[in-house]
């Protein structure tokens, strides 16, 4: 398929547009913005640049895109943490995630992966536990932040197995990662795309997927839910979202152009081959999967008693 054949309106885009990445180069989600970025390039014949925000766990992002105009000019690469689950975690949001920023699609399905270091005594889930359970809070784990979707896998594995771990936050993916190599800290749940590399790479031990079904790349890794931790299914995603009030032609053109680009078989077989899974929803349908989401996302907060003070 050229892109450059697509035709949308002529109006929209006329300059350059932006993409808020709110986590650090290199994470998951810019992986996936870069790509677009180029491709959405060819489609509109206009720069469509990237620009990384990280901080406060997405909101700082976030707020940029939020307070931005609504023109479709700027746009913004969600995760779950800033639209679902930032809102029962800080007391003092700068914004207001489902009422301020208008859903263009959810682009894709991320599969969350468990992975240690591979120095460490335990390389299974079942080992895990039983040294957990005789030294508890000896085990450190990484996550991207506090009350990120990392943070919550680990809690809740902790929670059902019960036993205690001690959460290490860090400042995204990659710097997380370092101090799961570096021996800093022992595992972590991080979605699969940002750690393949390393994991091929023999830094990091994968040892179980929080999804529903194995994936081709790893055949032979085990499901949480395979290893009786069926209550531990974690599903990261990507979507993008405009600053509400931006107008629905203009959204609509967004999602056909990102619908196009993922779709596409030598694109979506490059996506799935870095652990995603493709989506592509419609504004409609990614809001009413931002709500589903912030529902079940409150509720294991909240049943789970999850604590999200350190």
């Amino acid at each position: 398929m050229s892109f450059s054949a697509i035709s949308f309106g002529q109006s929209y885009p006329n300059r350059t547009v932006k993409i808020i990445v709110a986590q650090a180069a290199g994470a998951s989600p810019d992986v996936v913005a870069r790509t677009l970025a180029v491709k959405l390039s060819d489609i509109w014949k206009v720069p469509v640049i990237v620009e990384n925000k990280p901080g406060a766990n997405g909101n700082l992002g976030m707020d940029l895109v939020a307070k931005s105009p609504a023109d479709g000019y700027t746009l913004g690469l969600v995760v779950p943490s800033v639209m679902v689950i930032n809102p029962f975690v800080y007391k003092n949001m700068p914004f207001k995630p489902l009422e301020d920023l208008a859903p263009i699609t959810q682009i894709t399905a991320i599969i969350f992966s468990l992975v240690v270091n591979p120095q460490r005594p335990y390389q299974t889930v079942d080992e895990i536990i039983a040294y957990a359970k005789k030294h508890p809070n000896e085990i450190n784990y990484s996550s991207a932040g506090v009350g990120n979707l990392q943070h919550l896998a680990a809690e809740l594995f902790s929670f059902n197995a019960g036993i205690k771990m001690n959460h290490i936050p860090n400042k995204g993916d990659s710097a997380a990662m370092v101090d799961v190599m570096g021996g800093q800290t022992d595992l972590m749940f991080v979605p699969l795309p940002s750690a393949i590399n390393q994991i091929k790479a023999g830094k990091l031990n994968l040892i179980a997927l929080a999804s529903k079904k194995r994936v081709s790349q790893f055949p032979n890794i085990p499901l949480m839910s395979e290893v009786g931790q069926a209550e531990v299914l974690i599903e990261g995603w990507t979507g993008l979202v405009a600053p509400v009030g931006t107008p629905d032609h203009i959204l609509d053109d967004v999602q056909k152009a990102i619908r196009q680009i993922v779709v596409e078989p030598n694109t979506k077989q490059s996506i799935e081959s870095q652990g995603f899974e493709v989506v592509a929803s419609s504004p409609k349908e990614f809001k009413q999967f931002l709500r589903l989401e912030s529902s079940k996302w409150s509720n294991v907060i909240q049943k789970s008693a999850i604590n999200l003070s350190n």
